[in-house]
């Protein structure tokens, strides 16, 4: 299977989609962002784990629904196989369980296929970027599928507080301007909810405030549909110090 040795200094990336026309399309659309390396690609999980063992992507765009293996197995093996690795989904599913599957198994980023071309190279020059990358329609659906609070008592008013702006979209030097309190308290916060929530970064951070409730859409004037009042793909969510 093809790949492009133009630049060894890029992220590799590799594609797993069992539907040759979509290959071809993310091919040409990660050919037009100038930021990955191809390594190859493969039509369905089982291949994929295969060539994993023998090379070394820094990026995967995985499909969830081919024959063989479930799309999220086929995830879980992946980092298995190589926990660094970043998976960014690239499907038509949008499943309340699935989802919730994928986020706890940490994965980098969801594209929907509904997006459309000029959205993918977006999403991409963004994850080049390190930046993870949601799609709009799907955080709808993580904010319309909100589970049970885990523990809503976890967080003080004061970490709540500034947990329900950062799920607005704000940075840390905004938060502490509409809060009246200098950066280092509002990064102490935030430090202190990421050890009670057990997790790593801000967008982790904001996905579990949002899918175990403990942030509700009143709290953050959601707005079904594309328009809303909050973004999860800007330039925020590489974490601030």
């Amino acid at each position: 299977m093809e790949t492009d040795q133009a630049n060894s200094t890029l992220p590799k990336i590799m594609i797993v989609d069992d539907d040759a026309i979509i290959r071809a399309g993310l091919r040409y659309a990660i050919k037009m962002t100038q930021k990955f390396e191809m390594v190859g690609e493969a039509p369905d999980g089982e291949i994929f784990l295969e060539m994993l063992k023998t090379r070394d992507p820094d990026y995967v765009i995985l499909d969830l629904m081919m024959p063989g293996p479930d799309g999220t197995d086929v995830a879980r093996a992946a980092l298995d196989i190589k926990p660094e690795i970043k998976i960014i989904v690239y499907s038509s599913l949008i499943e309340k369980q699935t989802l919730v599957n994928l986020l706890d198994l940490g994965i980098f980023s969801y594209i929907l296929k509904t997006e459309g071309f000029k959205e993918m190279i977006q999403a991409l020059q963004k994850i080049a970027n390190h930046q993870p990358f949601f799609s709009s329609e799907l955080l709808g659906e993580v904010l319309r599928n909100q589970l049970s609070p885990k523990n809503p008592n976890q967080f003080s008013e004061r970490e709540l507080e500034v947990l329900i702006w950062m799920c607005k979209g704000l940075s840390i030097d905004e938060i502490a301007t509409h809060l009246f309190l200098s950066p280092k308290t509002i990064a102490k916060h935030r430090s202190n909810m990421l050890r009670k929530a057990k997790v790593k970064s801000s967008l982790e951070l904001i996905l579990w405030g949002l899918k175990s409730g403990v942030v509700s859409l009143r709290q953050i004037s959601y707005k079904d549909g594309y328009q809303k009042e909050w973004s999860l793909n800007n330039d925020y969510y590489q974490d601030s110090p």
